[in-house]
């Protein structure tokens, strides 16, 4: 390229000198020999420019077909990726999916784990799940760490089982018969569980039964003898198994005696059991008291009317003050008063018999008031101890339905309790009642015979002396004595 410039540049000088040298022909001449060497220059200077250009041209078509090669290879290489990305999220989902299985399972077990341990166990394991769970709920946002934490719930369990099998003692609480509590050691073998207090006082079997506490309910077995004691606190020895998981013994436990269920119904049943106490001994008094009052026999009645007929009044005294009680103050006011206007004797033996009918009747009317009065006093009890229960349940909530059905029940030993003194109470005062009716029937046969003698009396007077009375009233009719 430089050696085409120089060799114009000399060509110009030279045609230079020339010019100034030669004429205007020779000038033209040279101006066109200028001028096309000047064109073969630019036509050579294209050539070569055009070549260069093919050559870039080429050059970059090779470049672009590189490109294409490389982008198509490019695009495959994307389409593997997005390919492969595609499958990691498929696989991401699928293990998050499986982690939430497995954690959603591991949740469940650590919920179910503390549902499934013995009461007694609790003081164990139920404030280490707790704080596990809880640990494990505040790792959400780290899946691994979560998972782990939920895992150890599990480990929990494993290592329980293990313990379990072998039997497991420690120190705890229990509630002595659902009540009282008393510190001592437990031994949990299998699903059983045993209890000796420190005083050695005191043995049994814990039951499955929820208490609404940590605690459990431990009932002593009849006959033990010191059997779990020693078992318990020398690792060693013969125990009472149940197999029916406890379900025995909430029975036997579930069995109370008189006495308990008694106390259950509180101030009301005791104020129903004394008053039913009261009438019942009132009743035995009443029986007694009426079956101990003499009713002569109709033949002494007949004996004594019979003396009173014929005028032998002495004789007639003295067989009725032979008759005790109320029935001879009754015979013995007829015998009185025989003689006399038939409305005179009337009236007297209608007194003895107004001061016989309380005599027979009285504390009748206390054991009505009792039959009537025991079951209203049952129903106040059954709505104290009704309204009792609702409270606890406002204080302690409604998650043990068991406990809450025992109070219902010992709110309802107080209508028992009422029912059953007032129903044996109700047939007692019909049957004292028949019968006080019955025993004064008897004073009043007694006192009718007695007026009837009276008719028998003036029939025979006015057969005696009809002349002379016949058209006189009998009721007035002197006394012969």
């Amino acid at each position: 390229m430089n050696h085409r410039i120089v060799s114009t540049a000399l060509a110009v000088i030279l045609t230079s000198a020339a010019v100034r040298a030669q004429s205007p022909a020779d000038t033209a001449r040279a101006d066109l020999g200028k001028a096309v060497a000047e064109l073969n220059a630019t036509q050579r200077e294209y050539a070569d420019l055009r070549r260069g250009l093919y050559r870039d041209i080429n050059k970059l078509d090779d470049e672009a077909l590189a490109l294409g090669r490389e982008l198509k290879d490019l695009q495959r290489e994307e389409e593997r990726r997005t390919a492969t990305l595609k499958t990691l999220e498929r696989e991401i989902e699928a293990r998050k999916t499986d982690f939430n299985y497995s954690a959603g399972i591991l949740n469940q077990y650590s919920k179910a784990f503390v549902t499934r341990l013995h009461p007694a166990e609790n003081q164990l394991h139920k404030e280490a799940v707790d704080a596990l769970d809880q640990r494990a709920a505040s790792l959400a946002d780290d899946p691994k760490a979560e998972l782990i934490g939920r895992a150890k719930v599990l480990e929990l369990g494993l290592n329980r089982i293990g313990e379990v099998a072998g039997g497991l003692t420690f120190e705890g609480k229990a509630l002595r018969n659902g009540s009282e509590s008393i510190e001592g050691k437990l031994l949990v073998a299998g699903p059983s569980v045993f209890f000796s207090s420190k005083d050695g006082g005191f043995e049994g079997v814990a039951t499955f039964a929820e208490t609404g506490t940590s605690l459990p309910t431990v009932v002593a077995i009849d006959g033990s003898k010191g059997m779990i004691a020693a078992t318990v606190n020398e690792g060693h020895g013969t125990l009472p198994m149940d197999g029916t998981m406890g379900k025995a013994i909430e029975v036997a436990a579930a069995q109370e005696s008189l006495w308990e269920t008694i106390e259950k119904g509180g101030v009301v049943g005791y104020a129903i059991l004394l008053l039913g106490g009261i009438s019942l001994l009132l009743a035995l008094f009443k029986v007694w008291e009426i079956s101990r009052i003499h009713v002569p026999s109709r033949s002494t009645i007949n004996r004594i009317l019979d003396d009173l007929l014929a005028g032998e009044r002495e004789a007639a005294a003295r067989k009725a003050a032979e008759i005790p009680g109320d029935a001879g103050k009754l015979v013995r006011a007829g015998v009185a008063m025989f003689y006399e206007k038939r409305r005179v004797l009337e009236e007297a033996l209608f007194e003895k018999l107004v001061t016989i009918k309380p005599r027979l009747d009285r504390f009748l009317p206390f054991l009505a008031l009792t039959a009537a009065a025991a079951p209203l006093m049952g129903l106040l009890g059954t709505v104290l101890g009704i309204i009792k229960t609702f409270k606890a349940m406002a204080l302690y909530g409604t998650g043990n339905a068991k406990a809450f059905s025992a109070g219902i029940s010992e709110a309802l030993i107080t209508t028992a309790e009422g029912l059953i003194v007032a129903i044996p109470i109700l047939v007692i005062h019909g049957m004292l009642k028949s019968y006080a009716k019955g025993r004064f029937s008897d004073f009043e046969g007694i006192g009718i015979a007695l007026v009837n003698g009276t008719t028998e009396r003036e029939r025979k007077a006015q057969t005696r002396d009809e002349g002379e009375t016949g058209d006189e009233d009998i009721e007035l009719t002197p006394n012969p004595a």
